[in-house]
């Protein structure tokens, strides 16, 4: 997997992506409560996560549906998912 910077350069495996991540998280810190959900909310998609991409002549569309009354995040799904022993 490779990692881009806002400016599209590719950012290392290394200690880089970290210290990056690092940064985000102190600034947050930082932040009051509101202020933190403001800057998260920046963030998010605020249309549906639908797309349609072409790749090499083949049209594939891309459609994202959320349950409100889930019983997990994203995150904790996909961490049950990866996680799951085989």
């Amino acid at each position: 997997m490779m990692y881009i910077d806002n400016q599209g350069n590719a950012i290392e495996k290394t200690g880089e992506i970290y210290s990056l991540l690092d940064g985000i998280t102190d600034h947050l810190t930082e932040l009051t409560k509101e202020e933190r959900i403001a800057w998260f909310k920046q963030g998010m998609y605020l249309e549906p996560l639908n797309f349609v991409k072409e790749i090499d002549g083949t049209l594939y569309a891309v459609r994202a549906f959320f349950k409100e009354d889930a019983g997990e995040n994203i995150t904790e799904k996909v961490e049950r998912i990866v996680l799951k022993k085989e």
